[in-house]
């Protein structure tokens, strides 16, 4: 899975909600659905994690959002995301294959599983495209604050508008969802990266040392969806310069069980994001044609 490829599918999901109409915040994939006569229903799909599906059939396309998905946020991306397997080129004919039936599983997929990593990437954009999300930004606080106001705004998850924050911002800044003492994943922007030679926690990685004890001194107040703030530096979490020091903000994730760990840093501000209008011709003039692993 290329980045190219990916970008890409956050480009087709930006040009998805200009196609509808949608120019401001928020943007409605359930108002999409039904220009499309794309049926959504709510209902439980009697399996731990799944948190939608989409199914293609003789009688037309439906989407299914699983009722144990709280957070109306989240109930949004998941919309998003199955509405990506529609509109992304290929992904229909590979949903086919296999009976016209797809599950998702619940949050921004980490894995290689190459339609489902497209889909993310496509309702971010569909939801968070990026001239909106740099106008919040240019508006709001470093870190945090910047995210809730995202979030709020598009009427996004947290965790979305965390990683799109990451993917926007001018200044630099990391992410890192955590469960427990173990890392699920991590973003930085490109300016961050340009802060030093860095380590990107990974997936099984084991939180800092002082990061446990924060989570554990703070584990109350995180869960109950206050934030705790600290003060770090580069070499604590990214094995860079001691020298640099970072903001270090986190938020429980609701009922997931979750943690969100913000960085940020006011050192070399950069502005990582490219030109989109120029990268916006490539979906015009490059349609991918692939066949997917499983």
């Amino acid at each position: 899975m290329t980045k190219f490829r990916l970008k890409l599918a956050r480009q087709r999901g930006e040009k998805t909600a200009k196609e509808f109409g949608f120019e401001t915040f928020r943007i409605d994939p359930y108002e999409i659905a039904e220009k499309e006569d794309i049926l959504v229903q709510a209902k439980d799909p009697g399996k731990e994690g799944v948190s939608g599906c989409i199914v293609f059939n003789d009688d037309g396309v439906g989407i299914i959002c699983s009722t144990r998905v709280r957070s109306q946020g989240f109930r949004r991306f998941t919309i998003a995301h199955e509405l990506g397997h529609y509109f992304l080129d290929g992904h229909p004919e590979e949903i086919l294959k296999t009976g016209g039936f797809h599950a998702s599983r619940a949050g921004f997929s980490q894995g290689s599983n190459s339609i489902e990593l497209e889909a993310d990437h496509f309702a971010s954009g569909l939801l968070m495209p990026t001239k909106l999300v740099k106008d919040v930004l240019d508006s709001e606080g470093v870190g945090l604050a910047g995210i809730n106001a995202l979030a709020l705004d598009a009427e996004a998850s947290l965790t979305s508008a965390a990683i799109r924050t990451a993917e926007c911002a001018q200044y630099p800044m990391a992410i890192v969802v955590s469960a427990g003492p173990s890392i699920c994943y991590g973003f930085m922007s490109e300016s961050f990266r340009s802060l030093g030679k860095l380590k990107l926690p990974r997936k099984g990685d084991a939180l800092p040392e002082s990061a446990t004890r924060n989570f554990n001194a703070d584990i109350s107040n995180i869960r109950g969806g206050r934030s705790a703030c600290a003060e770090t530096n580069l070499l604590a979490w990214f094995d860079g310069p001691a020298s640099i020091s970072l903001d270090e903000e986190v938020v429980g994730l609701g009922s997931y069980g979750l943690t969100l760990t913000v960085f940020s840093s006011e050192a070399m501000p950069d502005d990582p994001c490219e030109d989109e209008d120029e990268n916006e011709k490539l979906i015009e003039s490059w349609t991918p044609k692939f066949a997917y692993g499983r």
